[in-house]
């Protein structure tokens, strides 16, 4: 499900800020947010953009040109703010019958997200589908010999295959009742990586017949599948761990198909925040995938899995985690240093396999170090 960039929310309380006389807090869904003071009242119903929001060229977010039209986290008066709230009437002509909170209006607004991986990769395949669009191949390719000659095959990618699930969990804000909800319910806290999610799969190979290969391997990154081996992060962590022959080993042995998911860390990748001189991969999701069904492996089983394949999980922060009494106090958990380098760490992924719970929690001091 797409995240709600921009949603009609409501303001669930109104609070002052210590020292501060034209700005007060107000509180939607478990963000604190400031707002001038006067502009809202609580109950009443407001479009909520989240963080990591990039709001159109439009003339009514002219204040936030200096920011290139991004949503981040800031701290005024001492109060973290994540997020803005706009008045109703900021959706002009927009169309409703009911007009509820939760309404999605991302799209309406023309909100686009901020994420530099996926930018990186919509790039690369513009610049690559560029190569392919010159005005001589243009005109060659109205010729069946030229297309069956140099156009089969050509792309080095394709859209992430259909039984692999993207890995983006929703943030702990998004959650308003967890702390009363799930309140004595025991996670695990595994620290939350700045890095390139990749995944990588085994799977039985539906075509085989009586020479084919009986496992099928595939790297991909976010958003496609690479098909050919390069010298992007991802095939590079993939030839130098072994994975293919190493995942195929496990396939035999368990008699299924495997599904690896992690972030991959290292040089040119979100600016090396932790320093290191080579790519590497830690592991934070396997699930068994067999015959359309797939089955996701809980912690203790992804570590032994991760020393089959000779890769490390992501660093487990403890396995006793409790949430907090209020969201506020929860996100508080969130900081702390990395236990990979000297740098705040960008926060907490929490899970509970049998109930099938999961979400994230973001280090405040970590975003507002990295201006996030």
């Amino acid at each position: 499900m797409e995240r709600k960039l921009a949603s009609i929310q409501r303001i669930e309380s109104i609070t002052p800020i210590e020292g501060a006389e034209s700005i007060e807090k107000a509180t939607v869904l478990g963000w604190e947010v400031v707002v001038k003071k006067g502009d809202f009242l609580p109950g009443q119903l407001c479009v909520y953009c989240e963080v990591d929001s990039i709001l159109p060229d439009r003339p009514e977010f002219e204040f936030l040109r200096d920011r290139k039209f991004r949503i981040r986290t800031i701290k005024l008066r001492g109060q973290v703010s994540q997020g803005i709230c706009f008045p109703m009437h900021i959706l002009k002509d927009y169309r409703l019958k009911n007009v509820v909170a939760g309404t999605d209006v991302t799209e309406f607004l023309g909100i686009k997200k901020y994420d530099p991986q996926a930018e990186a990769e919509q790039k690369e395949t513009e610049r690559v589908m560029a190569i392919h669009n010159g005005r001589i191949d243009k005109l060659l390719k109205r010729y069946t010999w030229y297309r069956k000659l140099f156009m089969h095959g050509r792309s080095d990618r394709m859209p992430m295959p259909s039984f692999i699930t993207k890995t983006d969990e929703d943030r702990i804000q998004l959650f308003p009742h967890a702390c009363t909800e799930w309140a004595g319910v025991r996670f695990i806290a595994t620290e939350k990586l700045d890095g390139q999610s990749a995944t990588y799969y085994c799977i039985r190979n539906p075509r085989k017949g009586l020479f084919g290969k009986k496992w099928l391997f595939g790297v991909c990154s976010r958003r496609f599948q690479l098909l050919k081996p390069d010298n992007s992060s991802y095939w590079t962590v993939a030839i130098e761990q072994d994975l293919q022959n190493r995942m195929t080993s496990w396939c035999e042995n368990n008699g299924m198909g495997l599904i690896i998911q992690g972030e991959i860390i290292g040089p040119k990748i979100q600016g090396n925040k932790y320093k290191r001189n080579k790519y590497e991969f830690y592991l934070f999701n396997a699930t068994a995938y067999e015959a359309g069904l797939k089955r996701v492996y809980p912690q203790s089983s992804q570590k032994t899995i991760a020393d089959y394949l000779g890769v490390d999980t992501v660093p487990i922060i403890t396995g006793d985690y409790y949430l907090q009494g209020t969201i506020t106090q929860t996100v508080a958990t969130a900081s702390g240093d990395s236990l990979l380098a000297d740098t705040p760490r960008e926060g907490l992924v929490v899970r509970n396999y049998s109930k099938k719970i999961s979400f994230k929690i973001i280090n405040v001091d970590f975003l507002l170090k990295y201006g996030e």
